[in-house]
């Protein structure tokens, strides 16, 4: 059955409406990319890098700035302006849902042991694959695999009677009554697509299902299903708002479309009932309302801290640590990746949701929790198992935060070496949300073979930067990276090389001198940078896109706020999700 555009909508929204059912939102992102060859490790993100840790950054799905001009962590120490345009309203996302939410809200509607067929990868521009979602065209295969997802999972619930019956709520007689058929699709239709179906939504959907239910009224109830999972309204999280009553000229998201954001934002799929039933009420297009609900969903652990775990796990990559391949003596079982992602999700979800404490804090602090895998990696004593143990790095240690965790360090680099240029990279732009300029071009990568005496990777790229073309580039990101050399490739210490030459890991950030990967984050600790970027991050996963010019007075608010609230990351979130940037949108075009 193919879906038509809904009624009632302008006749740009209606555009925008068919537009979905053609299975994409196209949009080109003018991408560019960091600085020459050595901005190429040994893994790549599907969709382009986005990072220096992963592939090469220059391409389809990355970029090499996540600043923008002016913006506080722009090149050369920028800082917010002092006088910041008045706010304006941002175009909505219209995000497809991601593979990640697809299955969550397939195992919410169905049960948690449905089996969704592979469908077309995400990519991750801009680190997040809610922006792909939001900015990259289905593919006719990418169309055809939703298709078969839908049938297949259709089939598979209804030939369940347990499943059936939990779906259906009325009895289903030997041949399918209009009330009952139209009973389900009003119910199933809510949660599906997260707002209540219209008259003649049920009235198209009710047609299909008569004309296939004559002799099974299951097989009916399964297709009417499956051609409701193939709708642009479940498939694409469409935002359309009604006008704001307090602001001429703005549109707010409806009571509805704010339970769908912040439930795809913290569970990573449809409303519950709870959010339903204010959805209902119109709560949600009051800050009471919408502070009452995030503040429930927030205080249910469990799911926060998946929350959370999302967030970081694309911020910094952790999943490309599955390609990493260990030495032997190293990694004897194979379970060092997951060991290594492990503590930086437990690290992430401690510090900001269990204590709760200051977010600045994941870049100094001592207290991490390791394993058998990670005991060994840090010199710590000894521990059993694979399952996380609370633990303390030494005070006079060479560890201590985030930077020094074996994920991070081992995720940016080369394959057969480290990378200061790749390092520095990712701290520059991810961790700090600074500028690195394109490449130019033909510029040769630095030679891995030396003539003559060997060469430590200071002095290789010390003679690169003499090139005046490649100094532009390299000295934004080898002074970070360089200090960053008391670890190897795989996160363990040293204070020599292979070679026998000895580590210098003296470091530079823009001004600071520093020593070593802990003194590095005492420094980002103390940056302003460092949570300006952070919030930056976290407005752009929460909305599915990159701020506008329009929204900076919103981050600069939501910066001073989180300073405000002792860099604590829930209260962040509750200003994130009542502010102007979240609930606005703006007015369609006639």
């Amino acid at each position: 059955m193919r879906e038509s555009p809904p009624s009632g909508l302008t006749r740009a929204a209606r555009r925008r409406s068919a537009a979905l059912l053609a299975a994409g939102v196209a949009a080109g992102l003018g991408l560019t990319g960091a600085c020459t060859g050595e901005i190429t490790s040994r893994r790549s993100v599907q969709g382009g890098g986005q990072s220096g840790a992963a592939g090469t950054v220059a391409g389809s799905g990355g970029t090499g700035s996540l600043g923008t001009a002016g913006s506080a962590g722009s090149l050369g120490g920028g800082t917010t302006p002092a006088v910041i345009a008045p706010f304006e309203p941002a175009a909505p996302a219209f995000a497809r849902l991601t593979d990640a939410q697809y299955t969550k809200v397939m195992g919410d509607l169905f049960g948690t042991a449905v089996q969704v067929p592979e469908l077309e990868a995400d990519t991750r521009p801009y680190l997040f694959s809610v922006i792909g979602a939001s900015t990259t065209t289905v593919s006719e295969h990418g169309v055809d695999l939703y298709t078969q997802a839908a049938h297949t999972i259709a089939n598979t619930a209804f030939a369940d009677t347990t499943r059936r019956a939990a779906l259906v709520p009325c009895p289903v007689a030997a041949t399918l009554g209009a009330a009952c058929l139209g009973s389900f699709i009003s119910d199933f239709g809510l949660r599906a697509w997260r707002r209540p179906v219209d008259a003649s939504e049920v009235a198209r959907y009710q047609a299909l299902g008569a004309m296939i239910g004559l002799g099974d009224p299951w097989k009916a109830l399964a297709y009417v299903t499956a051609a409701m999972l193939q709708s642009p309204h479940f498939l694409y999280r469409v935002e359309l708002g009604e006008p704001d009553p307090d602001h001429a000229g703005w549109m707010r998201y409806t009571s509805y479309e704010m339970a769908a954001r912040l439930s795809f934002l913290m569970r990573n799929s449809f409303p519950d009932k709870d959010l339903f039933a204010a959805a209902a009420r119109g709560d949600l297009t009051t800050t009471a309302g919408i502070l009452e609900q995030a503040n429930r969903l927030l205080n249910d652990v469990a799911p926060t801290e998946q929350m959370i775990k999302r967030l970081y796990q694309e911020y910094l990559d952790l999943p490309l640590l599955a390609d990493v391949v260990f030495p032997k003596a190293m990694d004897p079982k194979g379970t060092m990746a997951a060991s290594m992602e492990s503590e930086v999700e437990d690290l992430v979800t401690r510090v900001g949701l269990r204590e709760p404490a200051d977010m600045r804090t994941l870049f100094t602090t001592r207290t991490t929790a390791v394993n058998a895998d990670l005991a060994a990696l840090y010199g710590l004593p000894p521990a059993v198992g694979i399952a996380l143990q609370p633990a303390d790095l030494p005070t006079d240690g060479s560890r201590a935060g985030l930077l020094t965790t074996g994920a991070l360090l081992t995720l940016n680099n080369r394959p057969n070496r480290t990378s200061p240029t790749i390092r520095g990279f990712f701290v520059r732009q991810r961790l700090l949300c600074g500028t690195v300029p394109p490449p130019p071009a033909g510029i040769p990568p630095i030679s891995e073979n030396d003539a003559g005496p060997p060469k430590t990777i200071r002095e290789k790229l010390e003679l690169h930067r003499t090139n005046a073309t490649c100094n532009a580039c390299h000295q934004l990101m080898d002074p970070i990276g360089l200090g960053m050399e008391d670890f190897d490739q795989f996160g363990q210490h040293r204070t020599t090389y292979d070679t026998g030459q000895v580590v210098d890991d003296g470091g530079d950030l823009d001004g600071a001198p520093f020593k070593g990967a802990k003194d590095l984050g005492a420094l980002l600790a103390q940056d302003p940078r460092t949570t300006t970027c952070l919030v930056k991050q976290l407005f752009r996963y929460a909305s599915s896109r990159r701020e506008s010019d329009g929204e900076a007075i919103v981050l600069d608010g939501l910066t001073k706020s989180f300073a405000e609230n002792g860099y604590l990351l829930k209260p962040l979130l509750l200003s994130l999700v009542t502010s102007d940037g979240f609930r606005t949108m703006k007015p369609e075009a006639p």
